[in-house]
């Protein structure tokens, strides 16, 4: 049945083989190489973004920092009347930080925050505030960005 003839082999025919091999185990190395770097350069992008902070979060903690002592300390009666009363009294910016400022607007009752980054316009939005439990609560009603901005 079976043969134990030799057959003829000629040289170099196993090099090939080793070759192919090789050149295969290199290349299953090589990309699991770039995964691990594109898995490092993802990781490194998402850091990143987490911790962008925005262009004006440092403005706003400032300004609403300060628009809350002002109202705290100088309105007596912390209601929504008498907040409105004593807003209405008030010209110009109620609260000024760097370049940027918070007015009232006596027409649609609300804060108007202009934000300025580097002197030059950034944002503007306008911010409705309610009285609870003597507390004051500022919510985003509108927000306008300059052109071309984020």
């Amino acid at each position: 049945m079976f043969s134990n003839r030799e057959r003829k082999r000629t040289r170099g025919f196993i090099l090939i083989y080793v070759t192919f091999i090789v050149t295969l185990c290199i290349f299953i190395a090589l990309n699991c190489f770039k995964l691990e770097v594109l898995k490092r350069e993802n990781n490194l992008n998402m850091e990143k973004g987490v911790l962008k902070a925005e262009c004006t979060q440092k403005v706003k903690e400032y300004i609403f920092t300060e628009l809350d002592e002002l109202l705290y300390k100088t309105v007596t009666n912390l209601t929504d009347d008498g907040l409105k009363e004593y807003l209405n009294s008030l010209s110009g910016p109620v609260v000024t930080y760097e370049n940027s400022y918070v007015k009232y607007n006596k027409e649609e009752n609300c804060f108007e925050v202009v934000y300025y980054v580097n002197s030059r316009f950034c944002r503007e939005e306008l911010y409705e505030y309610k009285v609870k439990n003597n507390s004051i609560f500022y919510n985003c009603i509108d927000c306008i960005f300059e052109e071309g901005g984020k």
